[in-house]
C-alpha cells in the first residue's frame, strides 16, 4: 500500500473517531427508576373438628333396629380467605352384607336421618333451631344417591349436594368468613321395621351382621373473584369477609401494601 493510500486511511478512522463522541451516538446522561410490585394469594383453609372431648364422626358396631346416634361437628375457617359454601356428598364403600342377601342401597335405607341442624350457634346445641330436612323420611341412601329434592330445604342445597355453609339462610347470616364457625348436628336412627314375611321372620333379619364404610365429603368453595379498580388502594385485599358476590365489605382493600412507603425506587 503507498504511502499516501496509509495517510489517507488514517485520517478517515480518525475522523470517523471524532464523528461518534461529538454526534452523541452514545449518551453520557441517562436516569433509571424500578415500579416495586407484589402479589401474595391467600389461603382458602376448612377446619372440622368435634366438641371438647366428643368424637365427630359415626363410627359403631354390633347395632340393632331402633339404636340412634347424635354427632356435632363444627367447621371452622381458619383460611385468610371467606369461604363461600362447604358441599357436601356421600359415598358408601365396603359394604358386607354378612350372607343374607342384602344390598348396599337396601342397607343404606335402613338409616334415617332424624336431625340435620346448621348453625352458627357454635356449640350446636340449642336443639330449637329447625332442622335443614324437609321430608321425614330421608335415609343415608337418599345423601349417598344425592336425591334430595323434596326432602331438603332448597335454600341448603346447591345440586345434589347439601350446602353446610349457606348465606342469609334463617341462622347462617354471617356466612362462614374467616375465623367463624357453623356447627353440624345429624342424628341417625337405625330403623326399627316390624314387618314379617310369611314365614314369620322380621323383614330386617336380613340385615343382620351387615356393615358399611361412608364418608361425609367436604368440599369448601371460594368466592368469586373481585376487580380491583384503578383507584382503590394496595394492600391486603378483604377477601377474607366477603358475604356477596363481586362485593366486599367496607373498602376494597386494607390500603397498606408490601412497597406502601416506597412504590418507586431509584
Amino acid at each position: 500500500m503507498s504511502v499516501k493510500k496509509k495517510l489517507g486511511l488514517g485520517v478517515a478512522t480518525a475522523a470517523l473517531g471524532l464523528s461518534l463522541i461529538g454526534g452523541g451516538t452514545f449518551a453520557a446522561f441517562n436516569d433509571v427508576k424500578t415500579v416495586n410490585n407484589h402479589f401474595a394469594s391467600g389461603t382458602l383453609e376448612l377446619d372440622v373438628k368435634g366438641g371438647k372431648n366428643k368424637p365427630v364422626n359415626f363410627d359403631l358396631a354390633n347395632m340393632k333396629p331402633g339404636d340412634s346416634v347424635e354427632r356435632v361437628f363444627k367447621l371452622r375457617n381458619v383460611g385468610s380467605l371467606a369461604i363461600k359454601e362447604v358441599l357436601m356428598n356421600v359415598r358408601a364403600e365396603e359394604f358386607i352384607n354378612g350372607g343374607n342377601g342384602s344390598t348396599l342401597e337396601e342397607y343404606l335405607k335402613q338409616f334415617e336421618i332424624q336431625v340435620f341442624k346448621v348453625d352458627q350457634d357454635h356449640e350446636g346445641y340449642n336443639y330449637g333451631r329447625d332442622s335443614i330436612l324437609k321430608s321425614k323420611n330421608v335415609t343415608l341412601y337418599d345423601l349417598y344417591t344425592g336425591d334430595l329434592k323434596g326432602k331438603v330445604k332448597k335454600e341448603y342445597l346447591v345440586g345434589n349436594r347439601i350446602n353446610l355453609a349457606p348465606i342469609g339462610s334463617k341462622h347462617t347470616n354471617q356466612g362462614l368468613i374467616s375465623e367463624s364457625k357453623n356447627s353440624v348436628k345429624i342424628d341417625i336412627s337405625f330403623k326399627n321395621d316390624k314387618s314379617k314375611n310369611e314365614a314369620g321372620e322380621y323383614d330386617q333379619n336380613q340385615f343382620m351382621n351387615n356393615s358399611i364404610n361412608f364418608f361425609f365429603d367436604l368440599e369448601a368453595t371460594q368466592w368469586d373473584g373481585i376487580k380491583i379498580k384503578k383507584d382503590d388502594a394496595n394492600g391486603e385485599i378483604n377477601n377474607g369477609k366477603q358475604v356477596q358476590e363481586n362485593r366486599l365489605p367496607r373498602d376494597n382493600t386494607s390500603g397498606s401494601g408490601e412497597f406502601n412507603d416506597n412504590p418507586v425506587t431509584d
